[in-house]
């Protein structure tokens, strides 16, 4: 009895702003990031907002590709505030928990443990259990969302669909603000202490990252990182050439 093998499908996650941005450029970028990841059968993996940057990216891939190309990961408090246009009761169908074996592999949830948390559960007494709270759902508009309690949940489930990924997978950063750089800088340490083996770009549309280019020379100036950060944490001018950098990220890793 032969058995098959499925490759996995190339995942970029993006890490965007839930507002627009002051120049039209930052929403085209959004709009041509999703045009080049339709044109090479690439799923998004984002923070799961309907707003701002977040929306258009997930809208325009959903339209181009269909709702399953999208995967949202947001958290029950943020929900109102990132999804306002997509009440949950009105234009979603529930679909299915986070996957128990990813529950497993993160050490949240042990067979044995008491619904409280605390030992074997790998959560601290009283805490929520992911798999009585988090759920994944379906908008016709938006793509999948997967809810979970927690920022540091969706941090580190967007991280591991990634890692899952297939051939190309990676990180962008386009427009945003504090919490898209938190998310793009974690990506980056864990990328440094061997969590994954991904890339991370950032789209600098009319120099919007150029101070963060500027700090990472300075870091390497004084000594604190080596060359490599810039080998880890790359830049591009044009959202069309994401893609080719993260291809070209991996090919650069596998002949290290």
């Amino acid at each position: 009895m032969s058995s098959t093998t499925t490759t996995p499908p190339t995942r970029i996650c993006v890490f965007c702003g839930s507002k627009p941005g002051a120049s039209p450029a930052h929403l085209a970028s959004a709009r041509t990031l999703a045009q080049s990841m339709h044109e090479h059968s690439i799923q998004l993996v984002y923070g799961g907002g309907t707003t701002g940057m977040m929306g258009e990216i997930a809208r325009t891939l959903v339209q181009l590709s269909g709702p399953d190309a999208v995967m949202g990961v947001t958290p029950s408090a943020l929900l109102t505030r990132e999804r306002p246009g997509a009440p949950e009761a009105e234009s979603h169908q529930p679909t299915k928990k986070i996957p128990a074996s990813w529950r497993k592999r993160m050490g949240l949830t042990v067979s044995g443990g008491g619904a409280g948390g605390g030992k074997g559960t790998g959560m601290a007494a009283g805490a929520t259990r992911p798999d009585e709270t988090a759920k994944s759902l379906l908008n016709k508009e938006y793509g999948h969302v997967t809810i979970v309690p927690d920022i540091q949940m969706r941090k580190r489930y967007m991280m591991e669909l990634v890692r899952d990924g297939g051939a190309g997978s990676g990180f962008v950063a386009l427009g945003g603000a504090i919490g898209t750089l938190d998310e793009l800088m974690e990506v980056v340490s864990w990328n440094q202490m061997g969590v994954h083996r991904r890339g991370a770009c950032m789209v600098n549309v009319e120099g919007y990252w150029d101070g963060v280019l500027q700090w990472m020379e300075k870091v390497i100036e004084e000594q604190f990182a080596g060359e490599h950060l810039k080998h880890i944490l790359g830049s591009v001018t044009d959202a069309g050439e994401v893609v080719a950098w993260l291809k070209g990220y991996e090919e650069g890793r596998a002949s290290e």
